[in-house]
């Protein structure tokens, strides 16, 4: 953004796309409706086994209680439907629900309602489904779509369930806070009528849905008092478009901003702005199994010579921030900043090392998936400006680019977008070692496995750390930046609150009786 008239346009063009839409929704949105609307991309999906996006995990927020909640100011796990969790060791887990808890229906919520429902992710396979089979590791969860039933979960009786792992996990009770392990009615679950449940959803959290298509999603809260709003989640997945919306008084949350209004947002909404810090972590991995890369200091100098600011501030419309650690910033429990040195971008020092290694003869491929392609061109010139590369680039779909990656076809350095499963700086980093980088390192595996199987989540912050600053120093992957959510109100409405797993709580926004 050049020139304030180019500002104006981009803002007049904005409004001049919402003048239709607007005033068929006036009566709808305008300060005298009783409903909170909310901007927002179509959510994939309703089922809660199967919430894959954003919108969906915000919706689910409000419709279900799960055993656990986030807490929004610390992102510590808090028990919700579950009265306790509990364990000897970490591997067979004991959940004890609390009394009288109902779906929206009327029926009870037991602890079927969560066996059952975990066994119909895996049977489905939903896209929760990798969470029982490669994060949690549920004894038995991996052949669920063919046998149809879990070795590892067990009912106890109305009240109580046991969940047997693999290995032992501290995480596990945050874990249980994903849309994966909500549960589901028992009539659900015995007409396997997925397509008819996911057009009018029933949870057991303080908001049912009312209705539910692909223009908007409306939801009232259980028991309300006068005082309490419908809530209604309206498709609009155009940043610009919501921005606007709220600026004209016809909505009020935006859940995305425009890039070119980013640098705007405390003038134009002074006090009623929030950046959510996001836990996806974008990774520039490297295939050791290439001779080529197996020299550390070409991989820091690489790392090095790419301009995180520039990419984040440039291709990625400042909807990122550059990354630091490995960890992202969504997850604050045991979270250190600036840990990665070669994060900084020096191209000078980016130069030497090149030298240093013996320098890089030859093309290098990059390959991402096409989504990526603005991105990755931008770091593409980086590397070619700073160290005089010759790089080039290799986009693919999204299904052949997977393909290609457990493939091992992948012979230059690779894009890896990696979110952990629940907040803990153990869960950011294990999937680490999942990327197809071909590195072996048994001390930071050994230091993941501690943090994993420690007494408490905070015992397991340390051995984090360390396996953090080994995986630094060693760079089978680099950290580029971090997603990061934006959100922007209207003068009526309060409560506005978010955080990096739950992202907006719908429960949370109230209009006061002025408003």
């Amino acid at each position: 953004m050049k020139t304030t008239t180019r500002t104006v346009a981009l803002v007049t063009g904005a409004v001049a796309m919402l003048v239709g839409p607007v005033v068929a929704v006036r009566a709808l949105s305008g300060s005298d409706d009783e409903r909170i609307s909310v901007g927002a991309a179509a959510p994939a999906s309703l089922v809660p086994g199967d919430v894959r996006d954003a919108t969906g995990r915000m919706i689910a927020g409000a419709v279900w209680t799960g055993l656990v909640s986030y807490d929004p100011r610390t992102g510590a796990a808090v028990n919700a439907a579950a009265e306790s969790i509990t364990s000897d060791d970490r591997r067979v887990w004991t959940v004890r629900l609390r009394a009288g808890g109902r779906f929206h229906d009327g029926s009870a919520v037991t602890a079927d309602s969560f066996t059952g429902a975990w066994t119909a992710v895996l049977r489905e396979r939903w896209h929760g489904a990798r969470l029982f089979t490669e994060v949690a590791r549920v004894k038995g969860a991996a052949k669920a779509a063919e046998t149809g039933r879990v070795a590892g979960l067990e009912t106890v009786d109305a009240r109580t369930l046991r969940v047997t792992l693999d290995r032992p996990l501290t995480g596990f009770p945050a874990l249980l806070g994903d849309p994966a392990f909500l549960p589901l009615p028992d009539a659900v679950l015995r007409s396997r009528d997925w397509r008819s449940y996911e057009r009018l959803p029933i949870g057991n959290g303080p908001y049912r849905v009312r209705g539910h298509d692909q223009r908007e999603t409306t939801l009232v809260r259980v028991g309300a008092k006068p005082e309490d709003r419908p809530i209604v989640v309206r498709t609009m997945p155009d940043a610009a478009r919501q921005y606007a919306a709220v600026q004209a008084g016809e909505l009020d949350v935006a859940t995305r901003v425009p890039a070119e209004r980013h640098r705007f947002m405390e003038t134009e909404f002074r006090g009623r702005h929030l950046i959510v810090q996001g836990r996806e972590t974008t990774y520039l991995a490297f295939p050791l199994r290439e001779k080529r890369f197996t020299s550390v200091t070409l991989r820091q100098a690489m790392s090095m010579a790419v301009d995180r600011s520039a990419v984040t501030e440039g291709a990625l419309g400042q909807q990122a921030s550059p990354a630091v650690s490995l960890v992202p910033a969504g997850v604050t429990l045991g979270r250190r900043e600036g840990q990665c040195r070669m994060c900084v971008h020096d191209p000078a020092a980016a130069a030497a090392a090149l030298s240093d290694a013996g320098g890089l003869t030859g093309p290098v491929t990059l390959w991402f998936d096409a989504t990526d392609e603005p991105a990755m061109r931008a770091v593409a010139q980086q590397l070619r400006d700073a160290l005089k590369l010759d790089v080039r680039l290799k986009a693919l779909p999204t299904a052949e680019y997977r393909e290609a990656l457990a493939d091992e076809r992948v012979d230059g350095p690779f894009m890896v977008h990696s979110a952990p499963a629940y907040p803990s700086p153990v869960a950011a980093l294990a999937p680490v070692l999942g990327v197809p980088t071909g590195y072996r390192a048994k001390y930071p595996a050994d230091l993941i496995a501690e943090a994993e199987d420690a007494a408490t989540p905070d015992e397991g912050v340390v051995p984090a750390r360390l396996a953090e600053s080994a995986l630094l120093r060693d760079l089978p992957v680099t950290p580029l930046w971090y997603g990061h959510d934006h959100l922007v109100w209207s003068e009526r409405v309060r409560g506005v609150t978010a955080d990096a797993f739950g992202g907006l709580r719908l429960d949370r926004l109230t209009i006061p009786k002025d408003g």
